[in-house]
């Protein structure tokens, strides 16, 4: 028995209890009348960030669309071990905030470039300085993206000033839980740049914040109708762990594909990161299960009592894969694997659980065990780790769509971008009709 595999399951099931969440929400609630508070909104301002620069635009609207106090913290960007081949993050997140942002009503170029350190600290001086940071952020960061700071004319804070100021900001993220950019904090609470705003919004809706006439929409962006269109000249990768919840959570809409749709798809596991030499600091964790929790529970999906499939499991869960493959029940295997782990707490290196993914992904048992510990999955996954970098990407759910001479025609990162995916088929398949 893994009494300590138990344990982290029982205190997961903790950290994810919807009742605990909104006992969490009403302590701070109460915390906030008694001691005679504002509704404090804290956003956090990374300027060479892309979704950073994305919120910039909505800021003076939420402020002048809900009963909240912005603060606005100007924080360095976060550190190694939170962000591997930080390059190809720097990268990706310029084309993804390019090709969302109209989405949105928003703009962003993909012709733009992380700034220059001059430009930059010139911005963060602007902005540091500034009396009404709500009202001049965007001015400012839309200059800095377009390489335009130096035509701006607001006063500059010192160097002195300016260290002092991100200092600051980087404590108090720190302190309240958290390490990127682009994150809103309410009330015990983290909100991630547009894909997690949302979340936010409707919670301050719940607390009757929104300003009469008030107009500020930003909403979750759906699924491109996929009914009836030819998609025989293109293939979608999806590369998934079964140590990612968001891989989990992704499962069911790559299967849809495949069955609704009639979409080739290509199951492309790999190793989790950590098996992978990269590094998961615990915060990241800890992030990362809660809103996943949220993001379960969104979208209807079981989460939250969880047995970390790390290890000895992963690769007796990847021997079955041949089989699960061979059989065209790859995907539906991987679900049932990762339903276990990420919402069962089950130990999936045991026999019997492996037993139930299989039977539950209507797969024959008898057939599996051949497979059962064998080496056969470990060329396959390494090809998908090979592929994976080779795509400029890294982390799990990522998507590529490929045209019958494998040429890449999209790729994207995060379960935040099946939405944008399906859209991207659907004009992909139009555009290859003509």
């Amino acid at each position: 028995m893994n009494v300590a595999g138990i344990l982290r399951s029982i205190i997961t099931s903790l950290i994810t209890s919807e009742n605990l969440h909104y006992k969490k929400r009403h302590y701070h609630e109460l915390k906030r009348v008694i001691l005679g508070r504002a509704h404090d909104v804290h956003f956090f301002y990374q300027a060479d960030d892309p979704y950073s620069h994305l919120i910039s635009q909505l800021l003076k609207d939420l402020n002048q669309s809900y009963d909240v106090n912005i603060h606005i913290h100007i924080v360095d960007k976060p550190k190694d071990n939170v962000v591997p081949m930080r390059k190809s993050l720097e990268d990706f997140s310029i084309k993804d905030a390019a090709l969302t942002a109209p989405y949105h009503n928003l703009e962003f170029k993909d012709s733009y470039q992380i700034p220059e350190q001059t430009d930059l600290l010139i911005a963060q001086k602007m902005l540091s300085a500034s009396k009404n940071k709500v009202n001049d952020i965007f001015h400012i960061s839309k200059n800095l993206w377009e390489g335009n700071i130096n035509d701006l004319s607001y006063r500059l804070a010192s160097d002195k000033e300016l260290l002092k100021i991100i200092q600051t900001g980087n404590r108090k993220r720190k302190k309240m839980g958290h390490y990127l950019g682009a994150m809103f904090y309410y009330a015990g609470e983290w909100y991630w740049g547009l894909d997690r705003l949302p979340y936010m919004l409707e919670r301050l809706d719940k607390l009757k914040l929104r300003k009469k006439g008030a107009s500020l929409e930003e909403k979750f962006i759906s699924n491109a109708d996929l009914r009836g269109g030819d998609f025989s000249n293109i293939s979608v990768e999806f590369f998934v762990s079964l140590r990612s919840p968001y891989s989990y959570l992704a499962l069911p809409e790559i299967i849809e594909l495949k069955n609704k749709f009639n979409i080739n798809t290509i199951i492309r596991p790999v190793l989790p990161m950590v098996m992978r030499g990269l590094p998961v600091p615990r915060e990241k964790v800890m992030y990362i299960v809660k809103d996943a929790k949220r993001e379960a529970s969104r979208i209807g999906i079981p989460f939250g009592k969880i047995f970390d499939p790390l290890g000895k499991a992963i690769k007796r869960g990847y021997s079955l894969l041949p089989y699960a493959k061979k059989m065209q029940r790859d995907a539906e295997y991987l679900y049932e694997f990762s339903k276990l782990a990420w919402s069962e707490g089950k130990d999936m290196k045991e026999t019997s659980n492996l037993k139930i993914a299989i039977e539950n992904a209507s797969l024959d048992w008898n057939e599996a065990c051949d497979y059962l510990d064998s080496d056969e999955w470990k060329p396959f996954v390494e090809e998908n780790r090979k592929r994976l970098i080779q795509s400029n990407l890294w982390g799990v759910p990522s998507f590529r769509i490929v045209d019958q001479k494998d040429n890449e025609l999209f790729k994207s990162w995060g379960r935040d971008r099946l939405w944008l995916l399906t859209h991207e088929i659907r004009d992909l398949a139009k555009d290859l009709e003509h």
